[in-house]
């Protein structure tokens, strides 16, 4: 079996979720532990605003509802991210138009973006996969040129910055994961919202909590009892305040945590460098990854005759050592995707690349340096075994 030991918790989180629980005060308008985390996310971020929810698909969705989409209204994002990065497009009526990515990064190609762009074309999801920026220099000046807005999924990226700025807040918004095997968690589930827009600021805080608003709640004057405070249609997607007590702890883990993902990741990295038959990359330096898997791509040509992908993961978890191919490289090969028209006509050629090469490592802030290194090591011997 192999230990993965990710998500991990301490007695830090206990006590404060034990103290969330003991208070009774377990709800956003009865707690404070959600308007903290709030608070102190925007401060980590840099961000202006920032709104906490139950989950990262959701944040993903009132992103998107927030630009007030149609049916003939279209959204470029990338095949390679898990479902809901184009579920939550198709879930607000509109439709996805895949872009294909980039070898090394893995990330949405902005010459892709370009050559995808219609006079139905309202906006981009980048994804930042596995914690690798996209490119957002270049897709914010296509967005600029023909006026489209930007979301960032930044799910498996806390942390990553383009030049010292956190990603999420580069973008119109960004749309935060704290699923269970996240860079960070709240407990299993738990999302977030940031913006520099006070706007759009507004309309996703209304639309989390039934169409209540923030001047409604907070600047009118309410006799005591029963208010009138919903002034347009909602759902409810708070966040919970157990969920915010441990992503407020979490909170302050993650710059060491951030150190040993970049560490354990830097070990593979030298390991595969100098090998023909597998290619690892890193990003430029005024980017800083946030590290949340390490992937590595095959060359095919390189292998021996009796060698293929599938049999070299064989031979890594042999080891003991967790290795997969990692998230989809192309979501519209899914079931849900047969006989729609936004399913590409032909599969995207980078993305089918990546699909058929990647190999994805664990790199968590609890596996130890000498787990790194004796993993490290004991793949780059497969490797080099199963070379011509």
């Amino acid at each position: 079996m192999f230990n993965q030991n990710w998500p991990s918790f301490t007695l830090k989180e206990i006590f404060r979720v034990r103290r969330v629980l003991s208070s009774n005060k377990v709800n956003y308008w009865t707690g404070n532990e959600c308007k903290d985390f709030e608070a102190n996310f925007s401060d980590w971020t840099k961000a202006k605003y920032s709104i906490a929810l139950s989950n990262g698909t959701v944040a993903l969705e009132l992103a998107l509802k927030s630009f007030n989409l149609s049916e003939r209204d279209e959204v470029i994002v990338t095949p390679r991210s898990f479902i809901a990065s184009v579920s939550s497009i198709i879930m607000n009526n509109a439709k996805p138009i895949f872009a294909d990515i980039d070898l090394k990064s893995g990330n949405i190609s902005p010459e892709s973006i370009e050559r995808k762009i219609t006079p139905n074309t309202k906006g981009i999801i980048c994804v930042h996969m596995a914690g690798w920026p996209c490119e957002m220099d270049k897709i914010m000046r296509i967005s600029s040129s023909h006026n489209l807005f930007v979301i960032e999924d930044c799910a498996q990226a806390h942390g990553a910055k383009i030049n010292d700025k956190s990603v999420g807040t580069i973008g119109d918004i960004g749309a935060w994961s704290f699923c269970q095997d996240k860079i960070m968690t709240t407990g299993g589930e738990g999302g977030m919202i940031t913006t520099n827009n006070k706007k759009l600021w507004d309309l996703i805080w209304s639309y989390k909590d039934h169409g209540k608003t923030i001047e409604s709640v907070y600047n009118k004057n309410h006799p005591k009892g029963f208010r009138w405070q919903h002034d347009r249609f909602g759902t409810n997607s708070r966040m919970t305040e157990m969920q915010a007590a441990i992503g407020n702890v979490q909170l302050t883990y993650m710059n060491n945590w951030h150190k040993l993902r970049k560490r354990n990741a830097l070990i593979f990295h030298e390991a595969f460098n100098d090998l023909d038959a597998i290619n690892s990359y890193l990003p430029d330096q005024n980017y800083e990854h946030g590290w949340y898997k390490f992937y590595a791509y095959l060359n095919l040509n390189a292998l021996r005759a009796d060698y293929n992908r599938e049999k070299i993961i064989d031979k890594i978890n042999s080891k003991n050592i967790f290795c997969q191919t990692g998230g989809c490289s192309e979501i519209y090969l899914e079931k849900a995707f047969k006989n729609k028209d936004y399913k590409p006509k032909k599969r995207l050629k980078n993305a089918k690349k990546l699909t058929d090469t990647s190999l994805m490592f664990l790199i968590h802030p609890t596996i130890s340096k000498k787990k790194i290194l004796q993993n490290a090591n004991q793949v780059r011997k497969i490797i080099i075994n199963a070379t011509r």
